[in-house]
């Protein structure tokens, strides 16, 4: 900055103080917390907390107590859907063998991390769903949180029509401090640190267009959230 400028900053600065009848500028009040602290809130009121954020900014949020159902939950949002289901890589989805359950359930699946990069897209342009875990699922904002520990969970989520996330109930957090804080943490400390995270708030929405919204118009037109008790 010339000296100059930092003048003419300097006198703009002192004529708004005159107008105001001040001698100093005085310094903003500190906005209060949006969320309680973590310590006060319990993870039933964690849960309660993101099922309203989320459904607030169109999410769709289902309890399921156990895995079996956890899996005909999926099967009865894919059944709607034409198209195959893609799943990501992620161990969660691995554990509950979620590909085999919805092949006998007579759904076509994709597992998105056993292709090209070029394929993967490809096939993931004419999938109906997608299905990824998700690493947190902050309360205040409704917002689920992945990373890129999970293989192609990003294009999984992005390319389908409808994504749907499973998060476990003991991966509800507070805050979007949080998540940042525990991402760094958890995952950046090790061999293969975490490159990438992606936090999504509600399916795909945009008013780039007069004003508008729009839903689905650079992502998915449906997003569901499992929370496995």
């Amino acid at each position: 900055m010339s000296a100059m400028t930092e003048t003419n900053q300097g006198s703009v600065l002192d004529d708004v103080r005159k107008a105001l009848g001040r001698q100093n500028t005085l310094s903003p009040a500190p906005l209060e917390p949006f969320l309680e602290p973590t310590l006060a809130i319990d993870a039933r009121e964690l849960g309660e907390r993101f099922i309203q954020e989320a459904t607030a900014v169109r999410a769709q949020v289902h309890r399921v107590p156990d895995r079996r159902q956890l899996v005909q939950k999926v099967v009865e949002i894919c059944v709607n859907q034409t198209g195959e289901v893609a799943i990501s890589g992620a161990e969660l989805l691995r554990e509950i063998n979620l590909p085999e359950e919805l092949t006998a359930r007579d759904l076509s699946t994709f597992m998105g991390d056993r292709a090209g990069h070029e394929q993967m897209v490809a096939r993931l342009a004419n999938c109906g769903v997608g299905v990824t875990a998700a690493d947190f699922a902050i309360a205040e904002t409704g917002t689920i949180v992945l990373s890129s520990d999970e293989p192609n969970a990003l294009l999984v989520s992005l390319l389908p029509p409808v994504h749907i996330a499973v998060v476990r109930s003991e991966q509800m957090i507070a805050t979007i401090d949080e998540a940042i804080r525990r991402t760094g943490s958890e995952r950046m400390t090790g061999t293969n640190p975490t490159r990438s995270v992606t936090m999504i708030t509600g399916p795909s929405r945009t008013s780039d267009v007069e004003l508008v919204l729009s839903i689905g118009v650079h992502g998915p037109k449906e997003l569901h959230v499992i929370i496995l008790e």
